[in-house]
């Protein structure tokens, strides 16, 4: 290498555009000029270019640009590429400073396939190599402090990581900012630091190039994500896998594809969280990737109640402790117990405890916050356990990072509408307020007329204005966390929950009942316990209730169905009897329920559960339902 070279010079000072610039007007490049501009090509989001004139540079007899083949290959994905590369650089006689390049390159490699600790030796032999020397290697060392920052900050090691950001932000200037910038963000998001990442990706977004937008908008998505941003989130994951397959970023795309579907799975829109998964499988190539999407898919397969998800997070946890990567393998331990909240606590409360001894690795706990707001049985355990001294630590370092923020928003609209934040209820300042939260959830967002023409349909329109005013107003003081905002490009109100997880009971049955599992459809008719705002006679709210209803019985005729025919007359029993408690009258049902129970216990069971489904019926209907008697003659037949 040479300070004198123009293009390199360049490079040096962050004027990639100008460095191509010089390149374009050699008449005849030497291969040191198409390893730099190659270079140039690389940070300007041109990898497949630069991977043509890099490979070009390298034909023609300069060896050292096989350092930044390899970085562009570990960029396109083509890790085996990259590897071989790398091989064959590292056995030439290289001056000091490619040498350190070259070591820089084998760390980036295992830190990509979850080798942190021989990444980090890698690295320490680069930073000795360029330590006390002027010029280029000055500049490179500025990269490797990124490198090692980074590399200390998935071992959990906070103040080193930012030791050696900082040490690389103080010498840089200018675009060389940005990617110590943006490690130091991802240092402060898990460090529980929100503030300082934001304003970290904020300078940082002042500097981008084209080939730095798709992980800068990744990263801004993480710490959306982290702070229960989910529409922010969300929108961040899918332009950063958008952005980073136009560019050819593989890795980039795969990381921002699962993260999409944690946002998916957190919504509980269980279709859309497997389309992205199903994307990213196609992208994983590592063994940390590996673990990291078998992280995401049991992580998906648990919220849907699949018995898979425990081995998919088995083996996660497996491989992340193999690579000795504490922070992953502690976030897989809280989905372990997120699987076992609801039904076996002492199991959870055990998963628990694995995953604050992976913590104690970590110079602190708030690397698990983001990865806690994704499960919310495992929050709502924590709540009843506050007790036990796993959960009470657990709990202040929540409250170190997220303060007094709830975990949990629960709006419950099956039978009387009620919140409960954490558990206990909130008393909103007016009465209409749920409906009008559950009109615009129910027919998503929505103009100021039609929620009044909905809502307030013979009031003087000016008191409904201002009645209207008031419910967004005495929302967000009483309950910060949940509002209705206006969209002013749209000219629509629509519901928003930041921070806290957010369930809906109505919206997750609607969810659930349209799901390919069967498991998910017949658990979506078993939560149906009352009717949809059941207090509420507005037309709107009549049509919801009529229509959910209706989804719910015909969900579970469609079951029992299937059921009866396989001779499945268990099921067919219990949830005929389930759902003739939502509607009494219908004849299908008492039918599969007395053949159901005569099938299983004889003639007088059957008898007798139509006898008892008959007066339920006369109870809700004042008078006798028309098929009790066709279904007696049937018994009758068969008794003679």
């Amino acid at each position: 290498m040479t300070a004198l070279h123009p293009i390199f010079q360049a490079v040096l000072s962050g004027q990639f555009a100008e460095g191509l610039a010089l390149y374009r007007q050699q008449a005849a490049p030497t291969p040191e000029d198409d390893r730099w501009a190659g270079y140039c090509l690389y940070v300007l989001g041109q990898p497949l270019e630069a991977k043509d004139l890099l490979l070009r540079a390298t034909g023609r007899g300069c060896a050292a640009a096989g350092a930044e083949l390899v970085t562009v290959l570990r960029s396109l994905g083509d890790v085996q590429a990259a590897q071989a590369a790398l091989t064959t650089l590292l056995s030439q006689n290289l001056a000091p400073n490619d040498r350190a390049y070259a070591l820089r390159e084998a760390a980036a490699i295992d830190l990509n396939s979850g080798q942190v600790r021989r990444a980090v030796t890698a690295l320490e032999e680069a930073w000795a190599l360029l330590s006390g020397r002027p010029g280029a290697a000055e500049a490179l060392q500025v990269q490797t402090a990124q490198l090692l920052g980074y590399a200390q900050h998935l071992l959990g090691r906070s103040t080193p990581a930012r030791h050696y950001l900082d040490f690389a932000l103080n010498r840089s200037e200018g675009a060389r900012r940005l990617q110590p910038l943006m490690t130091r963000a991802q240092v402060h998001l898990y460090a529980g630091h929100y503030d300082r990442s934001h304003a970290d990706l904020s300078e940082a977004g002042t500097l981008l190039s084209a080939g730095a937008r798709p992980y800068h908008a990744y990263l801004t998505a993480l710490l959306a994500r982290a702070q229960g941003h989910w529409e922010e989130a969300l929108r961040a994951f899918l332009a950063s896998a958008a952005a980073a397959q136009e560019t050819g970023e593989r890795n980039t795309e795969f990381l921002a594809e699962l993260g999409a579907s944690t946002v998916y799975t957190a919504q509980g829109d269980g279709w859309a969280a497997q389309l992205h998964l199903q994307r990213a499988a196609q992208l994983h190539r590592t063994p940390w990737e590996e673990a990291l999407f078998a992280l995401r898919q049991g992580y998906l397969l648990g919220a849907m109640g699949q018995p898979e998800a425990e081995t998919w997070l088995r083996n996660a946890r497996l491989t992340f402790g193999t690579l000795g990567l504490p922070r992953e393998a502690a976030w897989a331990e809280l989905h372990l117990a997120e699987l076992s909240a609801d039904d076996h606590e002492g199991q959870a409360v055990e998963a628990l405890r694995q995953a604050l001894l992976q913590r104690s690795a970590l110079e602190s706990g708030a690397a698990l916050m983001p990865e806690l707001r994704l499960l919310p049985r495992l929050s709502a355990l924590m709540r009843r356990r506050w007790q036990e001294p796993n959960v009470a630590r657990l709990l202040a370092e929540r409250q170190e990072v997220l303060g007094d923020e709830p975990m949990e928003v629960r709006f419950l609209t099956l039978g009387a509408a009620r919140i409960e934040v954490d558990g206990q209820p909130v008393r909103l300042g007016l009465r209409r307020t749920p409906e009008l939260i559950a009109f615009l959830l129910c027919r998503g967002p929505s103009g100021r007329d039609a929620i009044l023409a909905a809502l307030w349909p013979d009031d003087d329109p000016r008191k409904a204005r201002n009645y209207l005013h008031q419910a967004i107003y005495a929302l967000k003081e009483t309950l910060p966390s949940l509002q209705i905002v206006y969209d002013r490009p749209g000219k629509v109100y629509r519901t928003v929950c930041e921070g806290p997880t957010f369930f809906w009971d109505a919206g997750a049955i609607k969810r659930a009942l349209s799901a390919d599992d069967e498991h998910e459809r017949q658990r979506a008719v078993l939560a149906y316990s009352a009717p949809f705002l059941q207090d509420v006679e507005a037309e709107w709210a009549r049509e919801e209730r009529d229509a959910l209803t209706f989804s719910v019985i015909t969900v579970g005729l469609k079951l029992i169905s299937r059921w009866s025919a396989e001779g499945e007359y268990t099921k067919c029993a219990d949830l005929s009897r389930r759902l003739l408690a939502v509607d009494p009258g219908d004849e299908t049902l008492a039918e599969y329920l007395v053949e159901a129970v005569l099938e299983l216990e004889g003639l007088a069971a059957a008898q007798r559960a139509l006898s008892e489904a008959t007066l339920r019926a006369e109870r809700e209907l004042d008078q006798r339902p028309v098929w009790a008697e066709r279904l007696s003659r049937r018994l009758q037949t068969r008794l003679n």
